[in-house]
């Protein structure tokens, strides 16, 4: 069964959407690689809405913040590979540090 071209073309911007948010992590990934503790930085560099997590230099998930009308503004802290939520949390701090303890690791001190 073939495809009607307007699903293909979506289709197409999906995939071209997920390889640059790949691209986007591997490079982030790679300036964390060398940090010890737990660390954060920056999926897009001009926004902090989603931070990427590493404790040593291991890819822990990323943090995220969310907010909607009339709503304070939250983090919340997803698993890598896994699209479970850890949970809300008021700051960026208290999602990584949520998201270290949940893969078994406790730290303090996020940069």
């Amino acid at each position: 069964m073939s495809m009607d071209p307007l699903e293909a073309v979506r289709e197409a911007e999906r995939i071209v959407w997920a390889a640059g948010w790949h691209f986007q992590e591997e490079a982030v990934l790679r300036q964390l690689a060398g940090t010890k503790g737990l660390a954060r930085a920056r999926l897009e560099a001009r926004s902090d809405v989603i931070q990427l997590v590493a404790y040593d230099g291991e890819h822990l998930g990323h943090v995220r913040r969310e907010s909607g009308p009339g709503q304070a503004k939250q983090w919340v802290a997803v698993l890598k590979d896994r699209p479970r939520r850890v949970g809300v949390y008021p700051t960026a701090d208290a999602a990584a540090e949520a998201l270290a303890a949940a893969c078994g690791g406790i730290a303090k001190g996020v940069g």
